[in-house]
C-alpha cells in the first residue's frame, strides 16, 4: 500500500530518504520548537527519526508509524506523522510541523482532515492522541477544528525557556470517529 493521499490543494506522500534534507530544514527553524525549545532535535536526530519512520512504515497497519510530507504545488510545506505508542491498547499519536510561511492558510487543517480518517480506516487504532504546550493556542485551535477532544491538562510537565508549562492532551476514539 502506498499511503499516498490527495486533498483539494495538497499531496501527502509517505516520507523517503530524499525528504531528510527538508525535514532537517523544517526542524532547524526557530519556530519549530518555539514552545518546546528543549525538544529541539539535532540534524543527526532528525536523520535517525526519518529513518525510523521509513523503516516502520513496513510495520503498518498494526504497529510502526508513518510520516507524510505535505506538498503544495510541488513544494514541501510541512509534515504530519502518526506512530503507534501502545500496541496492546492501540493508542497512536500524531504530530505536525509546517513551514511558518504556510501557517494560517488552512493547510494543516486540510492535511489532518485527510490523515485522521485515513489512519482510523487503514491502521489498527482505538485511540488517537496529540500533545501540545498549553501556551500554543494555534495548535490547540487546530486540534479542536479537526475534531479532537480535550482530555487532560498535565501540569508543569514541559519546560520552555526555564519556565514550567502545562501540556494539553487531545484525543479521538475509534467509536467517536465511527459516529461521524
Amino acid at each position: 500500500m502506498t499511503h499516498l493521499l490527495k486533498t483539494e490543494r495538497l499531496i501527502l506522500h509517505p516520507s523517503n530518504e530524499t525528504d531528510i534534507g527538508f525535514m532537517q530544514e523544517l526542524i532547524s527553524r526557530p519556530e519549530a520548537y518555539f514552545y518546546d525549545p528543549q525538544m529541539q532535535e539535532t540534524p543527526a536526530d532528525v536523520t535517525k527519526d526519518c529513518e525510523w519512520f521509513i523503516e516502520k512504515e513496513g510495520c503498518l497497519p498494526g504497529k510502526g508509524g508513518i510520516r507524510w510530507i505535505i506538498k503544495l504545488d510541488g513544494i514541501n510545506i510541512g509534515e504530519v506523522h502518526v506512530r503507534c505508542n501502545w500496541e496492546r491498547t492501540l493508542e497512536w499519536e500524531f504530530g505536525y510541523h509546517f513551514l511558518k510561511e504556510y501557517w494560517g492558510k488552512g493547510y494543516a487543517t486540510e492535511a489532518l482532515q485527510a490523515i485522521i480518517p485515513y489512519a482510523f480506516t487503514h491502521f489498527k487504532i482505538n485511540r488517537l492522541v496529540a500533545f501540545t504546550n498549553s501556551n500554543n493556542k494555534e495548535s490547540i485551535a487546530l486540534l479542536k477544528r479537526v475534531g479532537m477532544v480535550e482530555e487532560a491538562r498535565l501540569r508543569d510537565v514541559r519546560m520552555s525557556d526555564g519556565v514550567y508549562c502545562d501540556e494539553m492532551v487531545y484525543s479521538l476514539l475509534k467509536r467517536e470517529f465511527d459516529l461521524r
